[in-house]
């Protein structure tokens, strides 16, 4: 997703201008159960990767998107998110791998 989805202009230039990226990377050993366990408190899978859209303020889940999907469907998980949000916002992306 990321070499793939993330860097198209339709991807990239809502990322850049109104999300701030967060990731838990679930590919290593150090702290791997501590990781394990965040990543299922956060957002309630253990599946890999898992996209979430949350407000910062709340830390309330806006919306949520497992597995790697294709630019337009990640374009409209983006944009559910934002639409999801009270106020203009930056909201988070939370990304896990």
């Amino acid at each position: 997703m990321e070499e793939r989805v993330f860097r198209l202009p339709a991807v990239a230039g809502i990322l850049e201008s109104r999300f701030v990226e967060a990731r838990l990377h679930t590919d290593g050993e150090s702290n791997i159960d501590r990781i394990l366990a965040l990543q299922k408190e956060l957002a309630g899978s253990p599946a890999t990767p898992v996209y979430l859209v949350v407000d910062p303020d709340s830390g309330e889940i806006l919306t949520k998107l497992e597995g790697p999907r294709g630019t337009d469907l990640f374009v409209e998980f983006l944009n559910d998110g934002l639409e999801a949000s009270k106020r203009p916002v930056r909201v988070g992306l939370l990304e896990t791998e």
